[in-house]
């Protein structure tokens, strides 16, 4: 739950992009334009102080249990083929860390209900303890 907050407290909106290599990448490709969603984007120059260097978002409200169905595939394809370490796995929500490449992090997190399906890719240098530590302080 404390995860959410560092989440949903960076919802700014500032272009597009894709996770090149990952499933994932689909789902921001496909769904960011349909009118039902909002796609967030944010870079390192916005992000340098949380150590991070990317955070990109889909929220997509409504989702049909297809829509829902795709999306959780990619994920279980991602996690999958990177051997990713399930931090938190419910029902209705999952974190994912990819493995590490140059010291840089690598996280998944899709949270869906009836009215939402949220999924977020974030990079950076900051671990996930760094990340709650610096989101829960406030």
């Amino acid at each position: 739950m404390r995860l959410y907050v560092f989440l949903f407290s960076i919802f700014i909106s500032i272009g597009v992009q894709a996770q090149k290599g990952l499933a994932i990448g689909a789902a921001f490709e496909e769904y960011a334009v349909k009118k039902n969603a909002t796609e967030v984007v944010m870079g390192a120059s916005r992000l340098k102080k949380y150590n991070l260097s990317l955070f990109h978002s889909l929220e997509i409200k409504g989702p049909s249990a297809t829509d829902r169905q795709r999306i959780e595939k990619m994920i279980e394809t991602d996690a999958s083929a990177a051997e990713a370490t399930p931090y938190e796995e419910t029902t209705s929500h999952k974190l994912y860390e990819l493995p590490q490449r140059k010291g840089m992090h690598y996280y998944i997190f899709y949270r869906c209900t009836s009215q939402s399906l949220i999924l977020i890719y974030i990079e950076g240098k900051a671990s996930l303890k760094q990340i709650e530590a610096q989101f829960l302080k406030r």
